[in-house]
């Protein structure tokens, strides 16, 4: 009974901001829920039928004179849409294939020369090290984020991975909330439960890579080799490479292996995902621990890109995503609520992790 009582609310707590619930009963297996409309018909019926689908709801809707009547199965399952699958492995296909076909791009007479380089490397084995790696990363990030979602009845989709043909072979994924936070407790740990847990599996994979890392002279690179300096590089990485690879003297460079090549990525995809702006994570937390001073430091972020984007030009690109999205967060249904404790503590070490992370130079 308690377990099923739990459901229960957990179906409420998706209905309550678009419908009066004026009875609630069990039939069968099934709850039937008696609903007034809050707003517009058509837009409510569009937005809970899409949001008890994502949510893994098996449900009927029945429409009445003066509202709607919904019966549900309040046992969730778990339903990943074809899309979702598709665009998962395609970036796999993209992250493995794409950062090796670029970095050998030019290295013969012909494109048909570089291909077929690629594939020699590839069946070498270079490329798969980087795609374990940076997909983890990826992958464990956006899990962080559905599973506190879930925790707190906050519906979102599954993750949608974005394959590119850039140097690392994606833009990231993203998932997409289909209900309302409910207060910012929940917005600070669902904002933070993504970066803090793919940050730490790229601090894995960073360390193990930069163990297999080495310094050379600047001229004794390959085609296929990631070079790096630490000029404008984070606090993390700086500490990191001094610790586990050495000091390069002038005129040496760093090589990184596969492995501290994607921790590097993964460091830099979560510092930017942390930025204090509108609906980056970064926006959720700081919204979450200081409510309308988010504004203030969004649009300080935002200047802060807008001067950084002489050294590194894509800081341009990530300054216009706030100018054009907004630099300020909504507000949550409940502010007034405080976060808890443990919300605090996830909020400030994200905040944390972006001093750590945050690389003022990543491309030149």
């Amino acid at each position: 009974m308690e377990a099923h009582e739990k459901k229960a609310k957990a179906i409420v707590a998706l209905l309550s901001d678009l419908f009066e619930i004026s009875a609630v009963y069990r039939q069968g297996k099934e709850l039937v829920f008696s609903l007034g409309f809050r707003f517009a018909r058509t837009r409510s019926l569009a937005i809970i039928e899409d949001r008890l689908h994502t949510a893994g709801y098996d449900f009927r809707l029945k429409e009445e004179s003066e509202g709607l009547l919904l019966n549900i199965d309040p046992s969730r399952r778990v339903k990943i849409p074809v899309i979702n699958i598709v665009l998962f492995l395609a970036t796999l296909f993209t992250v493995y294939f794409v950062p090796v076909f670029l970095r050998y791009l030019g290295t013969e007479p012909s494109l048909a020369g570089d291909l077929q380089r690629t594939l020699g490397a590839l069946a070498a084995g270079e490329g798969l090290v980087f795609t374990v790696a940076l997909m983890s990363i990826l992958f464990v990030h956006e899990m962080g984020h559905y599973i506190a979602s879930r925790r707190r009845n906050i519906v979102t989709s599954w993750p949608y991975f974005i394959p590119a043909p850039n140097i690392i072979g994606t833009f990231g994924a993203v998932i997409k909330s289909k209900s309302p936070f409910w207060n910012r407790r929940d917005l600070i740990e669902v904002g933070a439960a993504g970066p803090i847990a793919g940050w730490m599996v790229a601090i894995l994979w960073l360390w193990f890579g930069l163990s297999q890392s080495v310094v050379l002279p600047a001229g004794g690179f390959g085609p296929g080799d990631m070079v790096f300096s630490m000029d404008g590089e984070s606090l993390l990485m700086r500490v990191s490479t001094w610790l586990l690879v050495g000091s390069a003297p002038e005129g040496f460079l760093f090589r990184l292996s596969e492995a501290a090549f994607a921790g590097w990525v993964g460091l830099l995809v979560t510092a930017i995902n942390l930025l204090p702006v509108g609906q980056l994570d970064g926006g959720h937390i700081v919204y979450g621990l200081a409510r309308r001073r988010q504004h203030l430091l969004g649009k300080l972020a935002t200047a802060g890109l807008l001067m950084l984007g002489f050294q590194s030009p894509m800081w341009w690109f990530f300054a216009a995503f706030g100018l054009f999205f907004g630099m300020s967060h909504p507000p949550t249904l409940n502010d007034q609520r405080p976060p808890s404790r443990t919300a605090m503590w996830m909020g400030w070490i994200a905040l944390g992790i972006l001093l750590l992370s945050f690389t003022p130079a990543p491309f030149r």
